[in-house]
This record gives structure tokens, sequence and C-alpha cells, in this order.
């Protein structure tokens, strides 16, 4: 074979009869994949030997260690007779006689170039736009989802780590989140719940804060409803979660109509209570309305607003009190009102009553937004031409923020609850570290600058939850917590150089790291097709110890990382972990290439077939018996993701491939927890930008509501909560590696994967005190295309020396560059078919940069 012939092989095959029937225990995310996929997807995944089992086999091993090939099973033979596996050069036939070839490549010109990546080769280059038109709003009261769980979409609201938080759901009405020992309600009645679909008018972040503004209009009255939480006793002097919080929320009434008209307005507040027997009274005072428990004295709720009278308020009893008050508004011609409520958690002792009739709703929000400007300023500058990737980026902060709870202040030894989400699952300790070290503390903390905040969380968790072994436990005790921490850990000193940091972690890390490597050792010495892969669980109901390729990912990708941390460190157990971590990428290979030739081949949308890479590699072929994000979301793509697999070699093309023609929605790119996008970063390590912009784009329409850029866990097909940091992690770290990746070798990348419309004519990208493994960089990019040149101002990173930076130029109609000048001076060394300008060893403090392009 290989000498330009072609080589063939004719085969007798006698296998015993067997009736082969559809699996009957598929999972219910699986049902809803092909119940919502388009006919021929659902047609290619019935037909899989998953959903078709079938254990007599035959396999194709093409190479002598047995990590190359695929393996059919009598079924798929008698069922699709015909296999055109291009990336192999392989081609099958059953029958008799066997069709020839060339008459297969024929009956295939139908679907010639109709894999999902072929096609967006040839398509314009994604936008926001685009996929927000097809993934919908969820912060849309018309949006509707069988799977959501109450109070569905919610924006949380608190100041940073405070333990009193506040939900805003659509209607603009309050909740307490899962946490909070105080239990309220407090909500607007528009009537039945379609009543607020035909009222509702929009929802909006105000500058990318936690400022949240809901516009209704019903009966020709415009409502508009701002709300925010703010300290009863203002901004603390440190950072502390044991303070009483306020939900601000002015209501704006507008009378746009030619005549005057009297609206009633109805709320309704409830609080959950332990005395059954609390009775509550209104009172009236300096043109407010106080609710408040009659013998405590503690006041529940405030209204203030000039000339708005309350009609009725009735109080039910019982453990839940609950107040529906109606206010009558009289709004003259053209005319407007506005009323101010005020809902403390916890409730106000009398003592303080005073305290909180004089905060002024207009003094405290300037000092929120200057609170979260502030915060925003200390962190890395990230700022595009598109309003709406500065937003989400703005909101990831306070994102982050409002998930810890802190008992305390910054006194040492606090405790600090680091849940998923704020509104779904535990509320105490940290039930899920991965999600929280590595797409929190190291996507969003350590990424951005904040890393104090990062070192303060790792070591939180090594305190909630490491063992005297060194194992990191957690919910579902999932394989990737140990390793993940260690990751999280070298990243935080990779990425800000502080030693004093680094120390104060490296115990902890240390022992996780020993027990990685032990765990390492008994698989390296465990016989069989396993051998040197970590057996143990992959995640919530994924229990059994196996061989998971996203444990394995992140054993590899841990154990290296802090070897490079620790050389840099000079500290001298790094020779130790790069020994394991070769050892751990070799089991990878060997275990999922043999795991590949042993499973199935998987159809693709163009009706050629490729191998099929195995998220355990103990068990050969998909898995829909057991929950989709096992085999996707946590599936095998994350060993491109974590460097354990080349992204160019055989393995991880074929996850690309199948992922995006056969396991993404719609082959929309995404999958049903969008926390998870390793396919993108694949793209970034084979530099293909057009696939990372649309996954970029995808994941920014899916994962998010497109009103409040509200993340969200599970998008369809199984239980839909709201609130979870580790989703803006995601989205930031694809986001930032798109315009600031390092490479191999010790060289950046900038702006590899920026979108061609950012380049356009007067618009400006501008990177600002970046943390790298280098140091922070700064760099602007303004474009005068309709002058012939894009101008860039770059200054270096100095805390490590760079072998170069690269600095990519996409022009928006494609132009090739023509001539470059660096600080005045002609350059030479440019790349017009990779679109980058190359500086090698950059030892200048800043470089000027101007690209020409031939008008």
């Amino acid at each position: 074979a290989g000498a330009g012939d072609v080589d063939g092989l004719q085969l007798t095959v006698f296998f015993p009869e067997q009736k082969i029937g559809a699996v009957q225990s598929v999972h219910t995310t699986w049902r809803y994949l092909l119940e919502h996929s388009d006919a021929d997807t659902a047609r290619r995944l019935r037909l899989d030997p998953a959903y078709r089992p079938d254990s007599r086999r035959l396999t194709f091993q093409l190479n002598p260690e047995g990590t190359s090939g695929f393996t059919l099973t009598i079924d798929q033979i008698l069922e699709q007779r015909n296999f055109w596996i291009p990336e192999l050069d392989m081609f099958v036939s059953a029958g008799n006689p066997p069709l020839a070839f060339a008459d297969c490549r024929a009956s295939l010109d139908t679907w010639q170039g109709q894999r999902t990546l072929a096609e967006l080769q040839r398509a314009p280059e994604a936008t926001y736009e685009q996929f927000a038109n097809r993934w919908a709003d969820m912060g849309n009261p018309a949006y509707h989802n069988l799977h959501s769980i109450g109070p569905g979409h919610i924006v949380g609201l608190t100041w940073d780590s405070a333990v009193a938080k506040f939900g805003v759901d659509r209607g603009a009405n309050v909740w307490n989140d899962l946490g909070n020992p105080d239990h309220f309600h407090l909500g607007f009645d528009f009537g039945a719940p379609e009543a607020l679909t035909n009222c509702w008018r929009g929802q909006r972040l105000v500058e990318g804060l936690p400022i949240v503004l809901t516009q209704f209009e019903q009966g020709g009255v415009r409502y508009e409803v701002e709300q925010f939480a703010y300290p009863l006793d203002g901004p603390p002097r440190e950072r502390r979660g044991d303070m009483p919080m306020v939900l601000l929320e002015k209501v704006h009434l507008t009378n746009p109509g030619g005549k005057a008209r009297r609206v009633t307005l109805r709320l309704e507040h409830r609080r959950e209570t332990a005395d059954t027997n609390c009775s509550l009274e209104l009172e009236s005072r300096s043109r407010a309305w106080w609710c408040r428990e009659i013998r405590p004295g503690h006041a529940w709720l405030l209204m203030q607003g000039d000339g708005i009278v309350l009609e009725t308020n009735s109080i039910h009893a019982g453990r839940w009190t609950t107040n529906l008050i109606t206010l009558n508004v009289d709004l003259a011609a053209g005319g407007s009102r506005e009323l101010v409520v005020k809902l403390p958690s916890a409730p106000v002792p009398a003592g303080q009553l005073d305290e909180l009739l004089s905060l002024d709703f207009a003094a405290a929000r300037k000092q929120t937004k200057r609170f979260w400007s502030d915060y925003l300023a200390r962190g890395a500058q990230f700022s595009v031409p598109e309003e709406s990737v500065n937003t989400l980026f703005r909101a990831n902060l306070w994102h982050a923020l409002r998930l810890p709870r802190r008992h305390g202040g910054a006194e040492p030894g606090a405790r600090l609850d680091l849940p998923y989400s704020n509104f779904a699952y535990g509320q105490e300790g940290t039930p899920w570290p991965v999600n929280q070290a590595i797409y929190v503390d190291y996507m969003l903390h350590d990424l951005r600058g904040y890393h104090e905040i990062s070192r303060e969380e790792l070591s939180a968790i090594y305190r909630n939850n490491q063992e005297a072994s060194g194992h990191v436990g957690g919910f579902a005790s999932w394989g990737v917590y140990t390793p993940g921490m260690i990751y999280a850990a070298a990243q935080h000193y990779l990425l800000s150089g502080d030693r004093k940091s680094f120390e104060a972690l490296l115990p902890s890390t240390l022992r996780a790291l020993d027990w990685c490597l032990s765990e390492a050792r008994t698989a390296a010495e465990r016989p069989g097709e396993a051998r040197g892969l970590v057996l143990a669980p992959l995640n919530d109901l994924s229990h059994e110890p196996r061989a998971w390729a996203f444990n394995q990912a992140y054993f590899y990708a841990g154990i290296d990382l802090l070897g490079q941390a620790l050389a840099e460190f000079g500290h001298p157990r790094a020779r130790e972990c790069q020994i394991a971590s070769r050892a751990i990428s070799d089991a990878i290979k060997t275990g999922f290439g043999h795991a590949s030739m042993m499973s199935p081949p998987v159809q693709l949308r163009d009706h050629t077939w490729i191998p099929y890479v195995p998220a355990d590699a103990l068990t050969p072929g998909r898995r829909v018996d057991i929950w989709y994000p096992t085999d996707v979301d946590c599936g095998a793509l994350h060993l491109s993701r974590l460097k354990a697999l080349e992204p160019t070699e055989k393995l991880t093309s074929f996850l690309l491939l199948d992922h995006e023609d056969n396991l993404f929605l719609n082959q929309w790119g995404m999958a049903n927890e969008p926390v998870y996008n390793p396919q993108a970063t694949a793209y970034l390590r084979r530099d293909e930008p057009k696939a990372a912009i649309r996954a970029f784009y995808s994941m920014m329409a899916c994962a998010f509501s497109h009103s409040v850029f509200e993340p969200v866990e599970h998008r369809w097909g199984w239980g839909q909560y709201f609130g979870p940091p580790s989703t803006d992690g995601a989205w930031f770290d694809l986001y930032r590696h798109m315009l600031v990746r390092e490479m191999e070798r010790d060289s950046l990348l900038l702006c590899q994967a920026a979108p061609r419309k950012w380049f356009e004519h007067g618009k400006r990208i501008v990177v600002q005190r970046a943390p790298t493994y280098f140091g922070t960089i700064d760099f602007t990019v303004e474009s005068r295309t309709a002058k012939g040149e894009i101008r860039a101002t770059i200054k270096p990173p100095r805390r490590k020396p760079l072998s170069a930076i690269f600095l990519r130029l996409r022009h928006p109609e494609e132009k090739p560059l023509s001539s470059v000048t660096v600080n005045g001076g002609r350059w030479r060394d440019f790349d017009p078919q990779k679109e980058w300008v190359r500086i090698p060893q950059p030892a200048a403090t800043i470089y000027t940069i101007v690209a020409r392009y031939d008008r």
C-alpha cells in the first residue's frame, strides 16, 4: 500500500444470525437531540450502533500498534453496505457483487460539501446577530422551556460576595437566592402569565453593570422599573459578606396620551417567617408607607412617592406572610410619576428605620455604578467595536463576584462558600470545585488580573474540599477535581508571577500532586487496554470509575502545567512532573487510538464516514444510554483543548467533524452545557479563525440571554438553571485567546481570531494590562482601511523574555498585506498569507506598526 496504486482485499465473513432492534435505554437528552434534529441527522443517529447494539464486529487494524483503524458491526454492514472513509483513504463495500468505488463516489455527489465545517469555509464570517436569530432569547417572556427550573430566567443582584442576594426575573419580580436565610418575593401583578408577554417591552443592563432596567406598556401607560442592590450601611471599608442589603427599585410611570388617567398598581410582597402568628401593619410617614411587624417593629418593605395613594393592603398570615398592596396613581396628560420601593434583607430593626427611609435612590445608584466601574478598572481592559461583546465582558466580573458567600470580612479563615450558582443546587462549601477553580478563578480572575481574588478562592477550595490524602472532593467526586486544582494553581502563578501567592498555595497543591502521581503510577501498572489511564468517576450521572477522556485530559494538563510553573519557580519537583505528564500523554494516544480503532465509524452530513473517538477508552462507540454531557460536554474533545492531543492529529479531526455534524443541536456549534466549548480552543490551536469565531458567537447567543446576558447551565433537554459564572469564564477564556494567545516556543499571537468586521475603517481594538505568561501586555489596533492601512501599537510584557510577538491583521475585505513599517522603519518580517506581522525577540518598550494595503 502507499505506492500510488489501489490495494484491495476481498473477505468472506461468516456470522451468526441475530435480530437487531433499537435500544430502549436512550437517555432523555439524547432523545431530545434525536427529536429536534433534521431528518438526515436523525437517520444517521438512529442507524448508529449505539442505537442498534450488535456484538458481532469486524475490526480493520491499520497499524501494528493497534491505534489506527475502525470496527464495523455486522448490522452496520448489512444496513449501510458501503463505507467511504476519506480521512483513512479506505473504502469498504459489502454485497454480491460489491459496489465499485467510482459508483460509490458518484452516489455521494448530491451530498458533497455538506459537512458543517466545509459549509463554514464557504459562508461569510459568522456574526452575533446571525446566531441571536437562531438561539431564542431566554430573557424574553415569550421564551418557554419545559425543562426550566423556577423562577426561570433571573438576574442575581448583590455586592461583592454578600450573603444577602436578590434575583430579578423577566417581569422585574424580586426573589431571594437559595442561600439567603431571608426568604421573600416582591412582584407586580400584570395579570396572567401571557399578559406579561404582551406588555413586556424589554430588559437590559445599565452600562453592563448590575443595574437592571425593565420596561412594560399596558393600558396606554408606560412602566419603567430600575433595580439594583446596595448595602444598607453604605459601601463597606473592606470586602465583607455579613452586611444588610437593600434592593432599591424605582418605578417610573408615564402617560403619553392626551388625557389624564388613574392607574392602579398592584404589588405582591411575601416573606417566610417562623412565627405563624406574625402580624403586619402598614404605617405612613413622610410620604412613605412602611410594611412592618407589629411586635418586633422590623421593616419588611418601604414605598415612597408623591401622588400615589394606598387603596388597600390585604394581609394573609401563616408561614408565608403575604401583602397584596393596591396603589392608585393619578397621571396627567403627558405626565409621569415615580415610586421608590426598598426591600431590605434581612428586615430592618426598628432602630434603623430612619436609615432605610433616608436611603437616597439616586445617590445609592451613583455609588453602585462607581463601585463596579472601579472594580472593572482595576483589571485587564478589553474593548472592541461591538457593544454586545463589551457589555458581556463588563458583566462577566460581577457575575463572578456575586457568587461567593463570605461569612465575615477579610480576616484570615473567614468561611467562604463557593456554590455553582446562587439559584441552583447546594449553597454551602464548594460542591463543584472544577467549575470554580478552572472556569472562574483561572478563566476570569487570573486572566483578567484579579490574582488576589483567585488565590483566596483557591485557598478556600483546598480548605473546604481537600482530604488528608491530597484528594480534592466535591459533589459526585468528579475525577477532574484534584488535577483541576493543580492546573488552576499553576495558571495562577504563570499569569501572576507572584511567588509569595504561589508559595501560599504550594503545600496544598503539592499534596494534590502527590495524589495525582499516585493514581498515575497505579494506572501505569495496570495490565490491559487501559494501561496508563486513570480510572475515576466522571460527573454527576456517571459515577463508575472508567477511563474517561475528560479525566485523562486534566491529569495530563494539570501535571504538565504544574511542571512548567515549578520549573519557572525553581522547584526541584518540576522534572518529576514533566516525566509523568509525558507518560500520561503516551498512554492517552495509545489508549484512545486503540479505542477509536475498536469503535464503529460514524457517518457525516456528506454521507462519508470517519472513525469515532469514544469518551471512555474502555467502552468503544457512542453511549446514548448515559447522560449526553458524559459523551459530549465532558467528552474526548477536552483532550485537544488541554493539549493531550495535538490539534491537527487525526483523533482531534475526527472529534471535531463528528461533533459539528452529529452532536451539536441543529449543527449550530454548541452543546447542551455551553460552559463546555472545547471545540473552540481546538480551532484556535489549529489556527482556523473562522471556525473559532463561529463558536464564539454561537456560544454567546446560546449560553446567555440576549437581553441582560445572564448565563445558563443547560440550554435544552435538561434542567435549566441560570447564574453560573463558570459559563462566563468559558466565554471570556475563548474571547481572550482570540485576542491574546500564548503559543509554543514562548511566543504570543495577538488578534488571531478577531472578526474581520472589527477591522473596518474607523474601528479600534484596545487591550490593556492583560496578564500573560510573560507579564501584562497592552496593545491598540486602529483601522484606517479607507486610506489603505491599519495601525497598531504594542507594549510588550516585561516580566519574562519572549521569542516573538505575532500580530494578525484580518483586513475586512481579505486584502493581503503589501508593506509594513515598524517604529518608522521598513519591515520585511510579515506573511501576507497568514496576515501577520512578526516581531522577533521584542526588546523595545513600544512598537508602532503600520500595515499597508493596495487600494
